[in-house]
């Protein structure tokens, strides 16, 4: 090669290097901003992390960053308190102070039934001169016309009733009507233009739902207290004879605290306060109102005309296990068994049989017996009712006009006057207790004395109303049944032994049944 040629030669290769150069160096620098880009980004993340990371470590000192989730509960917290306070500020012109006066004769006992002791207090001395009894309780404003909400015996037998209003107002207040099967009364002031509590619906009350009791507990006038609905549908509270659907709440309500309001988180009437499970006589965790809607409907009715009449179907019912469902052919337990019909009730004139099990009312299943006992007593007498019973794996329907249901079911009037028994002659009537009634004795049996007859040999040894009979001639006595079991024994001329109690005192005393 020439010289002149490997000059060309060399020329043109550095020529191609230098252009070689040139690219891998643009290329170098295109990579490198690049690198520095991701590295960039990469750091502004780690830097976020560090920050955020030192942020928490001075969160957990100093809590900052935590001010607007407690600030939100505070809020909660004074919205929920604020829409008691707005509630009871709602509530409280419509309850009354009821206080009742009435005048005793030297004759008539001198002791109160345990609900007489729910609202009035204890036990009066035995006096020969008449006395005055005095009581307290609460009331509820239904009307601007007047008319009141209280329970029966708040007001019962009362002479002379005076109900006290927020704003300090004293008015006389005549009595309208009284239910002593649901202890419902309705009192009426002469005045315009009152404070009003508007009914709410208590079917749509659930449990567990935020209720406010409003009352005058001990007579300390209009006392807010707050809880949950505990269950509803609660029955067996007052005894035997009545009609019962107790909404069961833990608001807490004491003696002076019936007749008052059972309100909802709106301020609505879902209930009549009524009546407490105690064994103290004041608040455990358990009281007991009447719904609205039951309250309503008696009301109305009180209103319209004096008293309630109920309809009387005629026969002894009772609930039964799945293990007598399943002997019977039934699938479930629903429905109410026939245990025996009345004579001389509506029922014994119709085709309905003993052991027949009541499944429907007017095409409308029957839950127990306590429901169809409320259905029936719902309609008024002379309603011909439809009954579908189940009988020997059959349905089949029975027709019943139904009559008026007496004062004493189980004692239904007879053509003979039935033959008195000496023991009759000791001149006491005794009744069955509830179980709220066992907890107020705090013991697990007995019956109650609900009457001394004047100039009896049980008042002139000093047996009062409401006091407790455990014991006869030394037995056990659970029950009525067996009460008049153990005397019809005794003849004329024959000393019994009765263990007596009232309050906390027991004592043993012994009657002879006197000669006719």
């Amino acid at each position: 090669m020439a010289v002149s040629d490997l000059s060309e030669y060399y020329r043109y290769k550095d020529l191609y290097y230098k252009g070689k150069g040139e690219s891998i160096m643009s290329e170098t620098k295109r990579y490198g901003k690049l690198t520095i880009v991701v590295l960039l980004v990469l750091g502004m993340v780690l830097g976020g992390l560090f920050v955020s990371n030192i942020d928490l470590l001075s969160n957990k000192q100093d809590g900052k960053s935590f001010m607007p989730v407690v600030s939100a509960d505070q809020r909660s917290l004074q919205e929920f308190s604020e829409t008691f306070a707005r509630i009871a500020e709602k509530v409280k012109p419509a309850v009354v102070l009821i206080r009742s006066k009435r005048v005793v004769q030297a004759s008539e006992p001198q002791a109160r039934n345990p609900f007489e002791e729910f609202f009035g207090g204890g036990t009066t001395p035995r006096r020969q001169e008449p006395r005055t009894d005095r009581g307290l309780g609460s009331g509820v404003i239904v009307s601007q016309d007047g008319y009141i909400l209280t329970n029966n015996h708040v007001v019962d037998k009362a002479d002379e009733l005076t109900i006290y209003l927020s704003d300090e107002r004293e008015l006389k207040a005549e009595i309208i009507g009284t239910d002593p099967r649901t202890d419902l009364a309705v009192i009426k002031v002469d005045s315009d233009d009152l404070p009003l509590l508007s009914f709410g619906d208590s079917e749509q009350l659930r449990v567990g739902e935020w209720v406010m009791a409003v009352g005058n507990p001990f007579g300390l006038t209009h006392t807010v207290t707050a809880g949950i609905v505990s269950a509803k549908g609660r029955e067996g509270v007052l005894g035997n004879n009545s009609y019962e659907n107790f909404i069961q709440t833990d608001a807490a309500i004491n003696p002076g605290n019936s007749g008052g309001a059972l309100v909802d988180l709106e301020g609505n009437l879902m209930g009549i306060n009524t009546a407490i499970y105690s064994g103290t006589g004041s608040f455990q965790g358990i009281g007991f109102a009447v719904p609205a809607n039951m309250a309503r409907n008696i009301m109305t009715r009180l209103i319209k005309d004096g008293k309630i009449v109920r309809g009387f179907l005629g026969v002894n019912i009772s609930d039964f296990d799945i293990d007598l469902a399943a002997s019977m052919g039934l699938e479930d337990a629903k429905g109410s068994l026939v245990a025996n019909i009345m004579e001389g009730g509506p029922a014994a004139d119709s085709d309905l049989q003993k052991d027949d099990v009541i499944v429907a009312l007017n095409g409308i299943g029957v839950e127990d017996s306590d429901d169809l006992r409320n259905r029936i007593a719902d309609f008024p007498p002379g309603t011909e009712i439809d009954l579908e019973v189940y009988r020997d794996g059959k349905r089949q329907s029975i027709e019943i006009e139904l009559g008026e249901l007496p004062d004493d079911p189980s004692k239904l009037a007879s053509a003979e006057e039935p033959e008195k028994s000496p023991a009759s002659r000791i001149g006491i009537d005794v009744m069955d207790i509830s179980r709220e009634w066992t907890r107020y004795y705090e013991m697990g049996s007995g019956v109650v004395i609900a009457r001394v007859k004047p100039g009896s040999v049980a008042e002139d040894k000093g047996l009062r109303r409401g006091e407790l009979i455990s014991e006869v001639n030394g037995k056990q006595i659970s029950n009525v049944r067996e009460f008049v079991g153990i005397v019809r024994q005794f003849n004329a001329g024959d000393a019994i032994r009765f263990r007596v109690r009232r309050g906390e005192q027991e004592r043993l005393m012994g009657l002879r049944i006197p000669q006719e």
